[in-house]
């Protein structure tokens, strides 16, 4: 995501947090990105702090308030839906306005600074990584060096060794408490996990996703609800449906190989072998292998494809067949924990295929899109910037 959007967007929530006015959501959003990094709680609290003692600092931040000032009037007319909000928003431009004003400061000036002192930041590849958020609210970080011995209540046992959460034990409730317990795992930007549910049924989370889950089922489904990127391979059993949600879509399947993309509002469902429903209202399709349904602007469009090219990130291959420029440095960006500068808006536009390994070096990537010679690229510190 450009770097300069992202902060714009944080601005907003930041401000709708003060305001009162933010959904749901929208918290959980700004929740993550506080998790994300101690510098973002950092900013955060000298926002509050700024608020507090009515601090106008940010006039000193002359440079990075000119870059952003174009750009404030599309944060401004997004979140301004009303004049009365507005009128109780305008007490906060000040505070947000500082914390764009410094981000973009420390854009401009932090590779400078980098470079006077003969450092430059390596970029590494993403690697195996997650945390696994248990039903006690217990978090536990996950790492291929590390194997855990782990029982939730019910008798579920939970295994962690290479690269893989498992879930052994018993596949029902019967006889227990009727509450049931559920784990969460999130895999951060620039990693990636795997899951074996204790169905049987075995998962496989990109960079930047999370799955939520029972740690056993019950009742007459098997219910999930993820976020990003997920692969499922689910185990058969003809009585009990397997139901993923996403971003209020319900997809439905009895036993099948499928993966779901949904990083945005619109999302993204490939069936590589079996059958699958996917609803949202009244709207419905059903999907037979090498189709694909995409969930946008309120209405279900489904196409012929090569499913395997979608499932080839759990394999370690990014494989973008006349793919918009964005869609592929947004991947990237999430594997390998970078940010994307655009010199030029209109660049996201530009389609490109490539094929190459997700474990290797990033400027090896670069390289195979600047051979077309549409498009450059300069990384600085952790950020890509775009030229043409």
């Amino acid at each position: 995501m450009d770097l300069l959007k992202k902060r714009l967007d944080i601005a907003r929530l930041i401000a709708e947090e003060l305001t009162g006015t933010i959904d749901e959501k929208d918290r959980l959003v700004l929740a993550r990105w506080l998790d994300e990094d101690e510098r973002h709680r950092g900013e955060y609290a000298n926002i509050l702090e700024s608020l507090k003692a009515g601090n106008e600092a940010w006039k000193d931040q002359e440079r990075g308030r000119q870059l952003m000032e174009s750009r404030w009037g599309t944060v401004k007319s997004h979140t301004v839906r009303k004049t009365d909000r507005w009128i109780t928003w305008s007490k906060y431009v000040a505070v947000i306005v500082l914390f764009v004003s410094i981000g973009i400061f420390w854009l401009v000036n932090e590779e400078k600074q980098e470079v006077e002192n003969g450092t430059v930041a390596q970029i590494e590849h993403g690697s195996m990584k997650a945390q696994l958020v248990l039903a006690n609210g217990k978090k536990v970080d996950l790492r291929p060096e590390i194997s855990l011995q782990l029982e939730e209540e019910g008798g579920t046992r939970i295994l962690t060794s290479d690269n893989r959460v498992k879930y052994s034990g018993k596949d029902s409730l019967a006889g227990q408490s009727t509450e049931v317990k559920y784990n969460t795992l999130i895999v951060p930007r620039g990693g990636e996990f795997s899951l074996e549910l204790a169905d049987g049924t075995r998962v496989w989370l990109n960079a930047e996703s999370r799955l939520r889950y029972p740690v056993a089922f019950t009742g007459k489904e098997r219910k999930v609800e993820m976020e990003g990127e997920v692969y499922f391979e689910v185990a058969k059993n003809k009585e009990k449906p397997f139901i993923v949600t996403v971003n209020g879509v319900d997809i439905r399947v009895l036993g099948t190989s499928f993966n779901v993309s949904a990083y945005q509002e619109e999302v993204v469902a490939t069936l590589v072998e079996g059958k699958v429903q996917l609803k949202k209202g009244n709207e419905q399709v059903i999907l037979s292998p090498n189709q694909q349904a995409i969930w946008s602007d309120d209405e279900f469009r489904v196409k012929q494809v090569d499913a395997r090219n979608y499932v080839l990130w759990k394999e370690g291959i990014f494989y973008f067949e006349d793919v918009d420029l964005e869609t592929i440095l947004d991947d990237m960006a999430r594997w390998y924990n970078v940010n994307v500068f655009y010199m030029n808006p209109a660049l996201k536009e530009m389609k490109f295929s490539v094929e190459i390994r997700r474990y290797g070096d990033i400027n090896e990537i670069l390289r195979r899109i600047e051979q077309t010679k549409r498009v450059k690229f300069e990384i600085k510190d952790r950020t890509i910037n775009v030229y043409e």
